[in-house]
């Protein structure tokens, strides 16, 4: 099993496809940054010693602000199905 999750293509298409998702929802929500360009929102490949992986990514300054105040990865990992523990980004203010 350990080396299906450090080797297997089909895993990491899957994994990849999956991160894809996500950062095409959080695209979607047209966060803009002050200079009024799109929130730039990446996916990054991020294997561990023990599995493939990748990581949705907002290399931006203002990533950590959006995130906090918009929820933009959480909800647009939520919208695919996901189960996100983290900063409660669905409370009313």
């Amino acid at each position: 099993m350990g080396e299906f999750l450090r080797t297997s293509p089909e895993l990491a298409a899957h994994i990849q496809a999956a991160a894809e998702q996500i950062a095409t929802g959080a695209r979607s929500q047209g966060h803009r940054v002050t200079s009024g360009e799109l929130l730039p929102i990446e996916v990054l490949e991020d294997p561990g010693p023990d599995r493939v992986g990748f990581t949705v990514a907002v290399k931006h300054p203002a990533g950590m602000g959006m995130e906090a105040k918009h929820g933009v990865l959480t909800r647009a990992a939520e919208a695919v199905g996901l189960d996100v523990h983290g900063i409660d980004t669905h409370h009313d203010t």
